[in-house]
């Protein structure tokens, strides 16, 4: 299974008990699935939802086989804008997921800190950018294609031949000149400022251990059921 991309939240608000963490992760991930079925346009996927309270700490993930994966990149004609198509999508399934937890467990944005990875489409898209500014070479971009999908290769047959054929014929982009300026340019010395030398923080009492729970909810495929596991932590 290849890494579609993953989104992580961090939701600094009051713990809530364990039912009610189970009812609200199961109501985010619901909503999730059902957004990522109209927006993301493989053939199947897996979702995985993962929520810890403390505050509330969660992440949630995307991955597909190969054959999926290559079936999406290749609906849309070239293979350059079908990788820059299924990437705006999985960015708005991230988005739409960091979103929604904050307005499931009533967090103003304030209050939420959220990070989102991109995955193989997004390292594609990656690649091609570098080609179209020079930096790598159609045939040096394809064997790091291979390394991020290598592993399933024999799931795709033929589609590296394509893959190269599309990094070949990517429009180069337009190379900024340097102005002679530029080379003028010196690096100012930074001055050090002086501080105070900072307090010693008092010492706090130890913390009393508390039972913290993990709720887990996840799909394995787009036809199979959900499945919810509760950790105590």
């Amino acid at each position: 299974m290849l890494d579609l991309g993953s989104t992580d939240f961090n939701l600094s608000i009051a713990s809530v008990a364990a039912s009610q963490l189970e009812v609200l992760s199961n109501s985010l991930f619901d909503e999730w699935d059902a957004y990522v079925d109209q927006a993301l346009i493989l053939p199947d996927y897996s979702l995985f939802l993962q929520v810890e309270e403390g505050s509330i700490i969660g992440r949630g993930h995307i991955m597909a086989g190969a054959k999926a994966l290559v079936i999406g990149l290749t609906a849309y004609g070239g293979l350059m804008s079908g990788v820059d198509i299924v990437n705006k999508q999985l960015k708005s399934t991230n988005r739409f997921l960091a979103e929604q937890a904050q307005t499931i467990f009533a967090c103003p944005d304030s209050r939420a800190t959220v990070r989102k990875r991109g995955g193989a489409p997004a390292s594609l898209q990656r690649l091609f950018s570098r080609v179209q500014r020079g930096e790598l070479t159609p045939d040096e971009a394809t064997i790091l294609a291979q390394s991020i999908l290598g592993e399933d290769e024999s799931e795709i047959p033929g589609f590296f031949e394509v893959l190269s054929k599309a990094f070949h014929e990517c429009p180069n982009l337009p190379k900024q000149e340097q102005l002679p300026f530029d080379e003028l340019v010196e690096e100012l010395p930074i001055e050090l400022i002086n501080k105070k030398a900072p307090k010693t923080p008092k010492p706090r009492p130890p913390n009393i251990p508390a039972l913290h729970y993990r709720v887990e909810v996840w799909r394995e495929s787009k036809g199979n059921r959900k499945q919810t596991k509760v950790t105590v932590l």
